[in-house]
């Protein structure tokens, strides 16, 4: 009697172990197609208390972003890209730059990102409503002085849960990196809108 009661509970026990270390990776985040809950992915009622705002991403969530991202592109042979998740105020919570990435390709992810804090949608989306040189021209310096600008190339998305933006992921130096903020944001958060379509 004591011999089967110990194999059950060493194959309930088994059984629970299985079960929880299944859960556990990646268990903040977003499972399938259940979006993340906005309490996971936002700064703490204690953060919140000191900075007098809730609705920024918090540091974890920045992290699997940035994480998801470099992970796609390490699928991509011959890519690197350089990215970055900023608060709904502008600061950088978490960036990556994976080696190889030119200059350039830093410069344009911090960039897209800006251009969606300013814009409130993807960078693509603003090339394709501002698709004409002389509506452009016009909007090269908008938002310079507060530190946001327009840049007229995908790559730059919201990050929006329960309709709060609650920051901005920006991502350059790739030939896909719309789709790798896209694909990071769905893993991290759960389903997103579907693209805009615009030129890089």
């Amino acid at each position: 009697m004591n011999k089967q009661m110990y194999l059950l509970r060493a194959g309930v026990m088994t059984a629970l172990s299985a079960a929880v270390l299944t859960w556990l990776p990646g268990s903040a985040w977003a499972q399938g197609a259940t979006p993340a809950p906005l309490s996971s992915v936002v700064v703490s009622d204690q953060v919140a208390q000191r900075t007098l705002m809730k609705m920024v991403i918090n540091a974890d969530a920045a992290r699997a972003i940035v994480d998801a991202c470099v992970d796609f592109t390490k699928q991509q042979p011959g890519q690197s890209v350089a990215v970055f998740v900023l608060s709904p105020t502008g600061e950088i919570i978490d960036s990556h730059m994976m080696d190889g990435v030119l200059p350039i390709g830093a410069e344009t992810g911090l960039m897209k990102a800006r251009t969606v804090l300013y814009a409130r949608s993807s960078s693509a989306a603003v090339a394709q409503r501002f698709n004409s040189v002389e509506g452009r021209l016009i909007r090269l310096d908008l938002g310079k002085e507060t530190g946001l600008d327009y840049y007229f190339v995908g790559g730059g998305l919201p990050i929006v849960v329960e309709n709060n933006l609650i920051g901005a992921v920006g991502v350059g130096g790739g030939r896909t990196d719309e789709e790798c903020a896209y694909q990071a944001l769905e893993k991290v958060l759960g389903p997103q809108p579907p693209l805009a379509t615009a030129a890089r």
